[in-house]
């Protein structure tokens, strides 16, 4: 017994446990890895918001949110377990996962990670569409992948369009002649000659 108690009182003397989180305050952090997945951050020059990482968030840490003229991209790390898909998912390389780890915080808006983007409205009815920047990306990809013939007429179609919803598109097509299938007819029927 009379041992026990000169141990706890040798313990008392001298610390036990290394000091968070590298043992020495000069070498603080050096002990991350390569490719620790810490708080993940938005690039706003990057980021079109089309949500393709809320929708692949596994514990529905990433939401977002339409306002009346702008669409709210959040990851909640109370939330967040740093799987890293939405890294993975994103089609412009707008989410990364940093290697900072250190996230306590006694604020809940702390930890929050938020960007805001810019709604466009339908040029129709004005109900919002998605952002400004997707609709800009989907006209860069739409006409980068089309022939000359298909890109000239795509080139005279996609401002007629592209800023009209899913509704006013399909009302609208006959009149704004936009519909998909009108290639088809003109090769099919020729307008005849009188």
């Amino acid at each position: 017994m009379l041992r026990a108690l000169r141990n706890a009182l040798s313990a008392l003397m001298k610390p036990v446990t290394v000091k968070y989180p590298a043992g020495k305050p000069e070498e603080k952090y050096s002990q991350i890895p390569e490719g620790l997945r810490g708080r993940p951050e938005f690039d706003e020059d990057k980021c079109i918001g089309c949500a393709a990482c809320t929708v692949q968030c596994s514990s529905g840490a990433d939401t977002y949110s339409d306002t009346e003229d702008s669409r709210i991209l959040e990851i909640k790390l109370t939330k967040c377990i740093f799987c890293g898909r939405c890294e993975e998912i994103c089609p412009e390389e707008a989410i990364r996962l940093t290697s900072e780890f250190e996230l306590a915080s006694s604020s809940k808006n702390s930890l929050i990670v938020k960007i805001e983007l810019p709604l466009a409205k339908c040029r129709n009815c004005g109900s919002p569409i998605t952002t400004d920047k997707q609709l800009a990306r989907i006209r860069e990809r739409l006409l980068m992948e089309l022939s000359a013939n298909a890109k000239k007429i795509a080139e005279e179609d996609i401002p007629k369009y592209l800023y009209l919803c899913r509704n006013c598109r399909r009302k609208l097509s006959y009149k704004l002649n936009i519909h998909t299938r009108k290639l088809y007819l003109i090769s099919k029927y020729p307008a005849s000659k009188s």
